[in-house]
């Protein structure tokens, strides 16, 4: 028996986990053509949201798709999977994801002069929970590792891709002395964005 177009769409959208797969890369999977791809999705999406029997949903982060459980299932999921995904994120840890997600790809030594302090144990303990990823290494002297956000991280504070960040002006230099301001603005307007998603 052969598989129809929307189960190896499903099947490529489950095995690429959290990470995700974009949409150039379904298309080169299956054989199909982009705008096919893009109905398919769609309407594997609608197919998952007006199943009640259904505990899945479509992602999407910066054209790239993946597969979640429904809002509705979130506690029961929550209360089974025990792992190093963050529930509340501490002052640090923010401030360290706001400077990446402005700056990235950043280097730990440049955030350290952002922050004004060490940030390799909370660098570290990001990467562990998934909110950040290693991109590659800058081509200088000790080839430092550089850092950026992951889909997770864009989901964690409901933004769809870096472009929905509160933009920074052209005349604001992100440094320790703005970090502070910065951070409160962040968490601000993430917040305000999260309130009118609900509405």
């Amino acid at each position: 028996m052969v598989s129809s177009n929307l189960a190896k769409i499903k099947a490529l959208l489950y095995a690429s986990g959290d990470q995700g797969i974009q949409m150039r890369e379904i298309a080169h999977r299956t054989g199909l053509e982009l705008s096919a791809c893009r109905q398919l999705i769609k309407k594997i999406a609608t197919d998952f949201q007006t199943d009640p029997n259904s505990a899945f949903k479509v992602l999407v982060s910066d054209n790239t798709y993946r597969l979640g459980t429904k809002d509705d299932l979130a506690d029961l999921v929550q209360s089974y999977v025990t792992d190093a995904k963050p529930r509340v994120l501490s002052q640090a840890a923010l401030e360290t994801v706001a400077i990446v997600m402005y700056n990235q790809p950043i280097t730990r030594i440049e955030v350290d002069e952002i922050r004004g302090v060490n940030s390799s144990a909370i660098l570290h303990r990001l990467l562990n929970q998934g909110l950040l990823v290693i991109t590659g290494v800058k081509q200088e002297v000790g080839n430092p590792k550089q850092y950026g956000v992951t889909n997770f991280c864009l989901d964690y504070f409901g933004l769809k891709s870096l472009a929905d960040l509160p933009p920074l002006s052209k005349s604001e230099v992100l440094d320790d002395d703005t970090s502070d301001s910065l951070l409160t603005r962040f968490n601000e307007q993430i917040d305000d964005k999260r309130t009118g998603d609900k509405k």
